[in-house]
């Protein structure tokens, strides 16, 4: 259900949606709201929870850098955390929730970051005080800029596996295209080079941050033990002065890779003890399917590892150990993966080609076949089910998986 809640001047609620699909497991009650200044709101009341947790989703992300500062937006993300007008010490938001019990984590990811943190359920209120400065009035202080670009050098330094081959995806694109850049920046990338062509780096991130953070590409999602009514209020109160730009999200409609791109191998020496086959495949835009989901059965099919799958298959011939398959989101638009990985035996790294040309007779197979009905409903038999007894998950979790949710998919779902 959708009620209208009269004019921001009244009580800062453009809509309230109290009708939130859930499974019949799940005890915590939600109410949806979009605010007056447009940002998108899910509360969720649990009044036996043993930890309280936000986290607030901004529409931007890395392949929204400047060209000339690759890393702003991930400088952007350590910055708006140390210090506000209203709490200027650099640290006191970390300080605040890790004496009371809580965690405190942020992400820069392609097309957006997230912010979140939990904390013991009595103090979710002087937390969220705290929180929505970040995003209301942050200092950007000049004194901590140099001490967190060193954070980040050391960062990229440090750097595992995962990362260096998300950079080598990236980094094997079409260099003009924003999928390509290097997302976290360092030292050189961040004061070295600005330093040599005359940019201000603050500067520069202020008006990033006065572009893009804007309340109306912003999702919350808050879980505490009080009444909707009372996180209402405390959310209410703290959030709506967040501005509202009225800046349109980024969206890339033209994938990163073409022809030129296609059929090519390469090869990353680990620093842990991985033996890996990734292969990944581009997917055209696939939001408006997500009813269907028709990467699931892709996914279901090509991951199965019974009698006849290619698991099976790959393991007779001593290859592998496990296989993986699944969608990659990435970023709004054209920039979608389906990736198939496989977790190879030593004998398996000789293999490599007869393995992929393997993946592809099946993949070939399942193309010849069509879509077959019964499948697609034991997919959805199995989801609907998965649905139904889902087990609750950790706070801090939740409230990242559903601020996804809020920025994807219509409020009531």
């Amino acid at each position: 259900m959708e009620s209208s809640a009269g004019t921001a001047s009244e009580n800062g609620v453009k809509k309230r949606f109290e009708n939130i699909k859930k499974s019949p497991n799940d005890k915590r009650v939600y109410r949806g709201l979009i605010l007056n200044n447009d940002m998108k709101v899910l509360l969720i009341s649990d009044s036996t929870t043993d930890k309280s947790a936000a986290c607030l989703d901004v529409n931007v992300g890395f392949m929204s850098d400047p060209a000339e500062l690759p890393g702003l937006a991930h400088l952007c993300k350590h910055m708006v955390l140390l210090g506000t007008q209203k709490y200027p010490n650099n640290n006191e938001f970390y300080y605040y929730v890790s004496e009371h019990g809580g965690h405190l984590n942020a992400s820069t990811l392609l097309d957006r970051t997230v912010y979140y943190f939990d904390i013991v359920p009595n103090k979710l209120e002087e937390a969220l005080d705290r929180f929505s400065q970040c995003f209301h009035k942050p200092l950007f202080a000049e004194s901590m800029m140099a001490p967190v670009i060193n954070v980040i050098n050391s960062e990229h330094n440090t750097a595992d596996d995962s990362i260096k081959f998300n950079q080598l995806h990236r980094s094997s694109a079409d260099p003009e295209h924003p999928f390509s850049k290097f997302k976290t920046g360092n030292e050189e990338t961040l004061y070295v080079n600005p330093k040599k062509n005359g940019i201000n780096v603050r500067d520069e991130l202020l008006k990033f941050h006065g572009t893009w953070y804007s309340a109306n590409i912003m999702a919350l999602s808050v879980l505490g033990k009080e009444s909707l009514n009372d996180l209402e209020k405390m959310v209410v109160k703290m959030f709506v002065e967040v501005p509202n730009k009225g800046v349109d999200a980024p969206e890339w409609r033209d994938s990163p890779f073409n022809e030129n791109h296609y059929g090519h191998k390469w090869f990353i020496v680990p620093m842990s003890d991985i033996r890996l086959l990734k292969v990944i495949f581009p997917l055209p835009k696939l939001q408006e399917h997500y009813k269907a989901d028709p990467t699931h059965y892709i996914s279901h099919l090509l991951g199965h590892e019974g009698d006849g799958s290619l698991l099976s298959a790959l393991k007779r011939k001593g290859w592998a150990n496990s296989l993986a398959a699944g969608k990659q989101n990435a970023a709004r638009g054209e920039l979608n993966f389906f990736a198939v990985i496989v977790d190879l035996t030593e004998e398996g790294v000789d293999h490599i080609d007869d393995i992929v040309s393997l993946m592809f007779q099946y993949i070939n197979m399942l193309k010849s076949e069509g879509p077959i009905r019964w499948i697609f409903e034991e997919c959805r038999q199995i989801a609907q089910m998965d649905f139904d007894f889902r087990e609750k998950s950790p706070p801090r979790s939740y409230v990242n998986l559903t601020v996804q949710a809020l920025q994807k998919y219509p409020m009531e779902e």
